[in-house]
């Protein structure tokens, strides 16, 4: 796909406001989501060897991001069961890369309202109660996710810590997560918020954040927004043949 510099600029200021991290601190369970890439798989293991994680809790069932990542790991040289889902893949990744086996798996979730919902009740049913939940996604995707669990788990805290830039993905992939949601963000009729689909915390989207996602919509008509058919969604727009 043809991407210019002006482009770029656009983008990078919807990925900066999308990629919310907050301050390092211990929590006392640490939501490890599949939509992200294994750098952020890397990321959540140093935050278990550094004593911050808590429970590691590894979340995502088969769905629309699944082969993605799998293509994603074949790239890094691993061999890929077709049958895994997407905690088992990052199950057997952490064991291999880090050693690490004491984690829980939440292998029935699709989409990122699902994700925290069901890995919610999994802690339940295991008689833990957290406060302070960490929450490790792709960064295009990290905004969501806190909005996503304030709305649907208001009884903890949320401390976001998004992976790395994840241009690990391919480019059109990439530009596609960072067009998509802004339409999602928006708390309008057609948005994820509570004036429209009520799958998320209200978010306000800065005015720059706007003009930026404009403007690529101007230059780029067939980029689209995304279809938003439910509280997952995490391709982003249709970009078109």
């Amino acid at each position: 796909m043809a991407v210019t510099a002006q482009d770029l600029a656009h983008l990078d200021v919807v990925a900066s406001w999308l990629r919310l991290e907050d301050e390092p601190e211990r929590a006392d369970v640490t939501l490890l989501f599949g939509g992200s890439l294994p750098d952020a798989w890397d990321g959540a293991a140093e935050a278990v060897r550094a004593g911050l994680a808590g429970t590691l809790v590894l979340v995502g069932g088969v769905g629309h991001t699944t082969d993605a990542l799998r293509d994603a790991l074949r790239r890094r040289g691993r061999d890929v069961d077709p049958a895994d889902t997407e905690a088992d893949l990052m199950a057997s990744y952490l064991a291999d890369e880090h050693g690490l086996t004491d984690l829980l798996l939440e292998r029935e979730s699709t989409n990122c309202g699902a994700n925290v919902v069901l890995a919610r009740d999994l802690l339940a049913r295991r008689g833990l109660a957290p406060r302070v939940v960490a929450l490790v996604q792709d960064p295009t995707m990290q905004r969501r996710m806190d909005a996503v669990t304030r709305h649907v788990w208001p009884s903890v805290r949320p401390v976001n810590r998004p992976g790395p830039d994840s241009r690990g993905w391919p480019l059109e992939r990439w530009v596609a997560l960072v067009v998509g949601e802004v339409p999602r963000l928006r708390d309008d009729p057609d948005g994820y918020g509570p004036r429209g689909r009520g799958y998320q915390a209200h978010v306000d989207v800065p005015a720059d954040v706007e003009s930026a996602h404009a403007a690529l919509l101007a230059a780029h008509p067939d980029w689209g927004r995304p279809s938003v058919g439910g509280p997952g969604g995490g391709e982003g727009a249709s970009l078109g043949g």
